[in-house]
């Protein structure tokens, strides 16, 4: 149809309705690009043609009357929308637009909702959109009664209707979007902003029900490109504050968030929130209802995000940090919201040192484990921030940290340990290590080396009690960070403990760090952290060992662990392959050696059923030994990224011992011509060049009294002295 009409057949105007019947009563069935654009084609072609508005008149009521049906299809839905963007296209600028144009503006904001809700697809939400963006910017773009055109979009969207109009937000919101990149339709627009104000503080704010997601952010753009501080205070925020007393669990969740979150930087939120939100947000915190508290996390972050004012913010620190201080807050869940409302402020100088101190005082005293979670993160923070920005650490926070790292109970002390751990972790800076941490370091130490020594006395009941994680944080922290402090007394205490050589200790019963029996036990994500960054820290100790002596072999299983066991969570497994990563740049001739003998350990163990191997107690068998491989066989930009590029003989002797580790039988998800192309050497020139030694790795893998197939090319090979000459090419 598309192209009888696209090559001018006569049709007269009485058999127009009835071929435009035909193509709505099949709108349904276009759902490939294909005919939706052919059939598109046909419709410009009757509207671009002097076709009589009573020819016409059927369709376009047929169009709006279809898209004021509810529960139509989201992939039917997009047909009307391209529908309707095209016939806006074509009345512009005719006479027809008096007729039809704000009524095809109504049906195009309707079914343009339906496209971008909760189960439409995202490429249909994302195209329903730049269709409907299309089909006004031609609608703006007519000079000749612009203005009014405008004014007559934002009234037939906006205005007051016998039934809820809150739908209308995702167009208002295109319309705003679209002037907002026409210089002259935007100060046009921004004549108009009461009535966009209006609609959204009565449909959305006011609404006596659930707004769904994508209605209560549809206007993101109005507010990004229009609103100002003082439009937010005056049309916005009574509103707000109204209907958080009204029904907090909607505006909390549902309205607070998307509106703040659209908000440009420019405006500066401090203000807004400590006169006219924080009281209320404040009082929900009290509320019975998990909903309601867990949107005042929600809204409060995303109001904060847009704070910059410091004298302000500190002084919405207090009023939140006043309550947990003075105990007038009765549970520890109100305890912990009020703990996480404060890790979300921007930390400066004023606010640092009131709230820390404060903080250190409330967390000394807390009982519950949850609240003092949220509390001493939030203290972690502010001690970071500190730190970082040469300020110096209150008494009272050495203190607390003091304290907590020797309190009786076990998951107090854990959290602690983990918290002080935190903080030198965050702190890369040496110079910083030495002048900002000495006199924490020192405050620490000693309560620090009695958990050690208990985790040394007996490791299996550490590991049961859960203070085994305490013990991997002290040793990643002596064999790095607490080496650089500047302090006699944390010296003298280092030397004497001999942390690296207490946790390679393998005879007569491996140590507390390299005892798969301790670290296969361990459950929380923070454990496993602590136990990667313990094996990185005592690399300089490992690589002094044969990669075949028991040291070095128990190091390496519990390196394959945290990368294999299936009970380490992936964003840990990731955090473990970078480690390996950049343990391998820093020594990669050793590393490599070490972790190859270790694979065929891991390999070797799980054939041989070892029930005490680290192998088995990961429960993936070989599914994620790809990862160790890949991450010792670097792309070239990655070891570049950070550090000097990785020696080409160190990689042809890491290849030729990779080659049969790196066959999908062998590993799963393993080739070992990838891997030579992944490190930028040619597999066939290292073949060539390295035949022999190829040819020996594989006899020495294999006895030379049974079959074995090495799946290459060619025949099962009996590999014996006398015979090994009869090779096939690889």
């Amino acid at each position: 149809m598309g192209c009888w009409l696209t090559y001018d057949i006569d049709l007269e105007p009485a058999q127009l309705p009835e071929l435009l019947q035909l193509l709505f009563n099949t709108y349904p069935y276009y759902h490939d690009r294909e005919s939706r654009q052919a059939v598109q084609q046909c419709l410009r072609t009757v509207f671009q043609g002097d076709t009589p508005y009573q020819a016409l008149a059927g369709f376009v009521e047929l169009v709006h009357k279809e898209t004021q049906k509810p529960g139509i299809a989201p992939s039917n839905a997009f047909v009307l929308v391209e529908w309707s963007s095209l016939l806006l296209q074509e009345l512009t600028g005719t006479p027809h637009w008096d007729r039809w144009g704000l009524q095809t503006v109504e049906s195009n904001a309707q079914v343009l909702e339906i496209c971008v809700g909760e189960y439409a697809r995202s490429n249909v939400k994302h195209s329903a959109l730049v269709v409907s963006r299309r089909g006004l910017r031609k609608v703006f773009s007519i000079d000749e009664n612009k203005e009014k055109v405008i004014q007559d979009v934002v009234e037939v969207l906006s205005s007051k209707k016998s039934q809820p109009s809150s739908r209308n937000a995702i167009m208002l919101g295109v319309v705003a979007g679209v002037c907002a990149r026409k210089p002259a339709a935007k100060e046009i627009l921004s004549k108009n902003k009461s009535q966009i104000y209006s609609f959204y503080t009565r449909e959305i704010i006011g609404s006596k029900a659930l707004v769904p997601a994508h209605i209560a952010a549809g206007l993101g753009d109005f507010f990004e490109s229009f609103v100002d501080h003082k439009d937010l205070l005056k049309e916005v925020v009574p509103a707000l504050e109204k209907s958080l007393l009204r029904a907090p669990e909607i505006v909390l969740n549902d309205l607070v968030t998307p509106l703040f979150c659209s908000l440009p930087k420019t405006i500066d939120t401090s203000q807004m929130l400590s006169n006219n939100l924080l009281k209320s947000l404040l009082a929900n915190v009290k509320s019975s209802n998990v909903i309601i508290r867990q949107g005042v996390l929600t809204a409060f972050k995303a109001v904060i995000a847009n704070a910059s004012d410091a004298a302000v913010v500190a002084k919405v620190a207090e009023e939140i940090v006043v309550p947990l201080k003075t105990g007038k807050l009765a549970t520890p869940e109100q305890r912990t919201l009020h703990a996480e409302m404060i890790a979300l402020l921007p930390i400066s100088s004023d606010m640092a040192t009131k709230t820390s101190t404060s903080l250190a005082t409330i967390a000394g005293k807390e009982a519950n484990e949850a609240a003092l979670l949220a509390e001493t993160k939030s203290l972690t923070q502010i001690a970071i921030w500190s730190v970082h920005n040469n300020e110096k650490l209150d008494k009272s926070v050495l203190d607390v940290f003091a304290k907590g790292v020797a309190d009786k109970k076990v998951p107090i002390r854990r959290l602690w340990h983990s918290r002080l751990g935190d903080i030198f972790w965050a702190i890369e800076d040496e110079s910083l290590l030495k002048s900002n941490l000495s006199t924490l370091a020192e405050a620490v130490m000693s309560p620090l080396i009695a958990l050690w020594q208990e985790v040394l006395t007996n490791p299996l009941a550490a590991g049961q009690t859960g203070i085994i994680g305490a013990g991997y944080v002290f040793t990643a922290l002596a064999n790095s960070k607490l080496k650089a402090v500047e302090s006699e007394k944390v010296s003298t205490a280092l030397k004497k403990a001999q942390v690296a050589q207490q946790a390679l200790i393998m005879d007569p019963k491996p140590s507390y760090l390299l005892n798969h029996r301790i670290y296969g036990k361990l459950t929380t994500e923070e454990e496993y952290l602590w136990f990667i960054r313990a094996l990185a820290s005592i690399l300089p100790q490992i690589i002094t060992h044969d990669p075949k002596s028991a040291i070095a072999l128990g190091w390496s299983q519990a390196v394959l662990y945290s990368v294999c066991s299936s009970s380490i969570p992936p964003a840990t497994r990731k955090i473990a392959v970078q480690t390996l990563s950049q343990m391998y740049i820093s020594h990669p001739l050793q590393v490599s050696q070490i972790m190859i003998v270790g694979i065929w350990q891991w390999r070797d163990s799980l054939e041989a059923g070892d029930k005490e191997g680290a192998s088995i107690a990961s429960k993936t068998d070989n599914q994620n030994m790809h990862l160790v491989v890949k991450a010792i066989c670097l792309p070239p930009s990655d070891s570049l990224r950070t550090s000097k590029p990785v020696d080409e003989a160190i990689l042809h002797k890491q290849l030729i011992d990779l080659l049969i580790l790196s066959r999908n039988n062998v590993l799963p998800r393993l080739s070992w011509i990838d891997m030579c192309l992944r490190v930028g050497i040619d597999p066939g020139q290292l073949a060539r060049a390295n035949e022999d030694t190829l040819l020996d790795n594989i006899v020495q893998r294999t006895q030379f009294s049974e079959t074995v197939s090495l799946s290459f090319p060619g025949h099962i090979y009996l590999l014996t002295p006398h015979r090994i000459h009869k090779r096939h090419k690889w």
